[in-house]
């Protein structure tokens, strides 16, 4: 590990610790090479500050500790302290000294020979350690792997469900070394760490991830059905590491089984044997089936059960032997994956364990009776209080209760499963309804070119957003501005054509609503003032708006509600008419008929209604942080219109716009006189100024 000089804002002593530099730093927090008073080195994890404020995160960073400390003493640099109690919560592990695998091989080329054999022999044993302590890495890669003068050592369980929960702007996963498993958004055991050892020994040997390199998209496509580049291996650890990539997690084999096979002459023949895959012909499917009900949480069996206990345990020795001192580090073990929990909603298993597909009579939530809404604190809302608490007491009562109302749950990493589980259980549990904005589409909201595959993992991951909420009550706000930034339109002329769109937006729509009868799905409505209502119903249309429950308005701009819901009725007619008449006008004086689609308003941010500046701007740019605006009418069903569903708040009110440099240069904004936030950031103080604007005022 490099060793950093402390910054400014640094803490110089955490707890009983001196700290003398910085290791590394991640999305849970930084980690610091520490000394105890008695002179040894240590390694000082110290979480982020925005994530321990929740007393929910403290409980489950103690169960993670524990977690940890169930790790085998004789493969692991022990947890030496932990303090999840303190101002900010911290943990102490044995420092582990030496480069990474990444860097070594970057800086001196792929290992050979002994050296790569002792490595591969390493990782098994401390995968099986994490794993007989009913615990999964969920990130191992070549950074994770430190080559220490007594052996190599596996580090960091860095994204488990803990990190999931919390984490709202990183990747979660290493998307080269991601199990095909993860990438789906499926259930993830033991058999995902052995893919990402797999593709960590074919780093190790051939310099280079075995799915290549490009975009997050481009890696993930590849993974799920390609097969791997494997350089720089041959004879025994080839067959190992084939068998360990296979894309269906029941035909790897177990740490116990690389373990075995690599004190044998003939790994191949310890291992089972494997279901065809894209190596080698069809590929299974992916994800398999969880397991039945009732069945122990413990690792699985090993394939080789029944073999002769001495001879196992001879070549375990002699695995002991080869490995040296093979150590598992805790510096990340703040979000350890406790694994034996099954993914699938408790709510969507039968008694054998799978997911079926549900029977039940289809229910939009928004049109029950006595509806509330359900979402955690809005936490840099609640980090604002908890920051302004002593000094400006007013200030921070009134970011408490803008905190406090229900707002909607972003999805827009690649892994976002804990996130909607979390959600709908709690939701389940108070008697609410959660909202989803899913936000991820490739292009969806830049026009950016999108590649051939991209569209399948994308789709893939709405599946994993689907099965996740099961039959459970969910409302998903689908891809705002994706009918606004049309392909193949004057102003988004590089993202392929409007019909592959709709086509897209269709098949999503068709994967979160079959079998899923609880949740509602509502398309890109835009807004009064652009593309215009009948640009919008034509498009609606054509993106399937009679799958969907309905259609959006007001995300982007900061129409007050009468005026919003005047434009969605609007709207409506004018699909409905379309629809009846199969035209591509609607005229003023059309009969719409019956069948209206219904929409939603957001009104996170009209409580004043839309800006008019006073002053000349060469391009005003209305929509970006308007001065003077306000959070609008609380979510609730009760609109009192009969085609709108509900008021929502789908955006954030403390979210920046941008830079808004309405025409002029530099990157200050000539009405506000600051260089504002980039687009999606925290800013406090357009936040408490909307708190301050509220109609009707928070209370």
């Amino acid at each position: 590990m490099t060793l950093e000089a402390l910054r400014d804002a640094d803490p110089r002593q955490v707890g009983r610790y001196a700290l003398l530099g910085r290791l590394g730093e991640g999305g849970m927090g930084v980690v610091y090479l520490g000394e105890e008073p008695g002179g040894t080195r240590v390694a000082v994890k110290l979480i982020h500050a925005r994530m321990d404020a929740d007393p929910d995160f403290r409980r489950r960073f103690a169960r993670e500790v524990a977690a940890a400390r169930r790790v085998a003493r004789f493969c692991t640099a022990p947890v030496l302290d932990a303090d999840v109690h303190a101002a900010v919560a911290y943990l102490v592990t044995e420092y582990v000294e030496g480069p990474s695998l990444d860097d070594a091989v970057r800086d001196s080329g792929p290992l050979t020979g002994s050296a790569l054999d002792g490595l591969a022999a390493a990782m098994a044993m401390a995968l099986r350690a994490i794993h007989g302590a009913g615990v999964v890495h969920r990130d191992l890669k070549p950074s994770n792997v430190l080559l220490s003068q007594v052996g190599p050592k596996v580090i960091d369980f860095g994204i488990a469900r803990l990190a999931e929960s919390e984490m709202s702007s990183a990747i979660v996963g290493t998307p080269s070394y991601m199990s095909p498993e993860q990438v789906a958004g499926s259930r993830v055991g033991p058999a995902s760490d052995i893919f990402s050892w797999g593709c960590t020994v074919a780093f190790a040997a051939g310099g280079l991830p075995p799915f290549g390199s490009g975009s997050v998209p481009t890696i993930l496509l590849r993974i799920v059905n390609e097969a791997p580049e494997l350089r720089g291996l041959s004879g025994p650890l080839l067959d190992l590491v084939t068998a360990s990539l296979a894309k269906s997690p029941a035909a790897r084999p177990t740490a116990q089984d690389l373990m075995d096979a690599l004190s044998t002459a003939t790994p191949s023949a310890a291992l089972p044997t494997p279901p065809p895959s894209p190596t080698t012909g069809t590929p299974p499917t992916v994800p398999p089936s969880p397991p039945a009900a009732g069945t122990p949480a413990t690792v699985p069996p090993s394939p080789l059960e029944g073999t002769d206990a001495t001879a196992a345990g001879k070549r375990r020795m002699r695995l002991l032997a080869a490995a040296a001192a093979v150590v598992v580090a805790a510096a990340g073990v703040t979000t350890a994956l406790l694994w034996p929990h099954d993914d699938t909603p408790a709510s969507t298993r039968t008694a054998t364990g799978t997911e079926p597909a549900s029977t039940a009579t289809p229910r939009n939530p928004l049109r029950e009776n006595g509806v509330t809404f359900w979402s955690e604190k809005e936490k840099a809302a609640a980090r604002q209080a908890a920051v302004w608490q002593k000094d400006r007491p007013a200030d921070a009562a009134l970011m408490e209760r803008l905190a406090a109302v229900p707002h909607a749950i972003r999805l827009n990493q690649p892994e976002v499963r804990a996130t909607v589980e979390t959600a709908v259980t709690a939701a389940q549990e108070a008697g609410g309804v959660p909202v989803f904005l899913v936000n991820y589409m490739p292009g969806g909201g830049d026009c950016a070119a999108v590649g051939a595959g991209e569209m399948q993992v994308y789709q893939q991951w709405v599946k994993g957003v689907a099965r996740q909420i099961g039959d459970r009550k969910a409302v998903v706000i689908l891809e705002p501005s994706s009918l606004v930034n049309l392909p193949g339109t004057k102003d988004c002329a590089l993202a392929g054509t409007a019909e592959q769109r709709y086509r897209d937006l269709r098949e999503a729509v068709q994967s979160l609503k079959t079998g899923h009868p609880g949740t509602a799905v509502y398309l890109d409505g835009s807004q009064d003032l652009y593309p215009g209502t009948e640009v919008m119903a034509q498009r609606l249309i054509g993106a399937g708006i009679d799958r969907a429950d309905g259609f959006f308005v007001n995300t982007a701009s900061f129409q007050p509600t009468p005026k919003a819901v005047e434009y969605g009725k609007s709207l409506s007619a004018c699909i409905a008419v379309m629809r009846r008449t199969g035209g591509a006008t609607c005229p003023k004086d059309a009969d719409p008929g019956g069948d209206l689609p219904h929409f939603v308003v957001d009104t996170a941010r009209n409580g004043q209604g839309s800006w008019s500046p006073t002053k000349k701007y060469k391009d005003p740019q209305t929509w970006c942080n308007p001065p003077g605006r306000g959070v609008g009418e609380r979510p609730t069903t009760d609109t009192g219109e009969e085609l709108a569903d509900a008021y929502l708040w789908i955006t954030r009110a403390g979210s920046s716009g941008g830079r808004c440099r309405r025409g002029t240069n530099g990157d200050k904004d000539p009405e506000r006189g600051v260089v504002a936030p980039e687009s999606g950031e925290w800013w406090a103080d357009l936040a408490l100024e909307r708190a301050k604007n509220a109609r009707p005022p928070l209370r």
